[in-house]
């Protein structure tokens, strides 16, 4: 059966979903085909709480203010995250018939380009797909409480991707309690020079960096702001987000989404690749990107990424490429840690 989800923009992050379904961040209906593999599915439109296949189509977006923001030589891995995000999402309680009142925490994720051909935005329609399993953890009276995914990337019905990520749905106290824990603990150890932080509230951001600087042609989506320091070949970086940014904003009092992790970890690592190695941002593009997440950020408190960069090498094709290792605090409290890897297409 075909099933057409609804548009929406929301994080691949250890954090619930930060709003409710909208028409906003895509520029077009995904649609999920489910196929099941037992009686039960094709009677029921349910799963068994084992292993489950569906297949993710939805043409990649032409002229989105985000996603084809840029030089336009790629299409934008973060549209691919996205999409796995929401199908997961949907899937989870449409199929796997987890309680709505779970919040659907993403513990950790990953992306990577297997070839990078496909990828090159020609200019015209493209259409991706993604294949997509999904098999339940810790089952418990038939409702898993988590979820391992894995997905196959195909643009033009070439494969030339993967895609990965961990779920956990957790019961609603448990999660406002952790948040709780997390929002004290990130309190008591930012900085009291920094008066937002001290009072919880929201004040003036931080400057973001020239949008050509991380690959970007509008400054409402440049996610992160010239280096605070730097210390032994790494680059502290504060976070910025626009708050009503459609695919970046979060609700007033919610978490960080989780597309600021993935966007900030690719603007951090072009800027690190610039400064230390030369790299230009117009001809770079990101192929692999690992995140593991400890706890919830705070939308309105101050976060900073830094950043460490790798000596280059080269790829099969000579090309250079560097790795970037990353970490997300809010004051002395580790949010997540990632890896990226950046290739100059040159």
């Amino acid at each position: 059966m075909d099933s057409t989800l609804a548009a929406a923009t929301a994080a691949t992050s250890l954090a619930p979903d930060p709003y409710p379904p909208a028409d906003q961040g895509f520029v077009a209906p995904l649609h999920l085909l489910y196929r099941p593999e037992t009686p039960e599915g094709f009677l029921l439109d349910a799963t068994a709480p084992a292993e489950q296949h569906f297949v993710l189509s939805a043409e990649l977006p032409r002229g989105h203010a985000t996603f084809n923001d840029g030089p336009g030589d790629f299409h934008d891995l973060l549209f691919v995250a996205e999409c796995l995000r929401q199908a997961t999402h949907f899937a989870a309680h449409q199929y796997f018939r987890v309680p709505a009142d779970r919040p659907a925490v993403f513990v950790s994720s990953g992306l990577d380009v297997l070839r990078l051909a496909p990828w090159r935005d020609t200019g015209g329609p493209a259409h991706v797909s993604l294949d997509i399993t999904l098999t339940p953890l810790d089952v418990v009276h038939g409702i898993p409480r988590g979820l391992d995914c894995r997905g196959e990337v195909a643009i033009e019905g070439v494969a030339c991707g993967s895609a990965r990520a961990r779920l956990l749905f957790l019961m609603p106290k448990v999660y406002e309690s952790h948040r709780a824990l997390g929002r004290r603990e990130s309190l008591y150890s930012t900085s009291p020079a920094t008066p937002r932080a001290a009072a919880g509230t929201a004040g003036p951001e931080p400057t973001a960096v020239r949008p050509g600087r991380v690959g970007r042609g509008r400054p409402d989506n440049v996610v992160v702001g010239p280096p605070l320091g730097a210390f032994d070949g790494e680059f502290v970086l504060p976070v910025v987000v626009a708050p009503e940014h459609e695919v970046f904003r979060a609700r007033p009092g919610g978490h960080v989404p989780g597309p600021v992790f993935l966007e900030a970890s690719r603007q951090a690592t072009l800027i690190a690749a610039a400064e230390l190695h030369g790299f230009e941002a117009a001809h770079a593009v990101l192929t692999r990107w690992q995140v593991s997440f400890r706890g919830f950020g705070d939308a309105d408190l101050p976060m900073t990424c830094t950043v460490a960069a790798d000596d280059p090498m080269r790829d099969e094709a000579g090309r250079p490429s560097v790795r970037t290792r990353l970490a997300f605090g809010q004051g002395s409290r580790v949010l997540c840690t990632a890896s990226a890897t950046l290739l100059q297409d040159c």
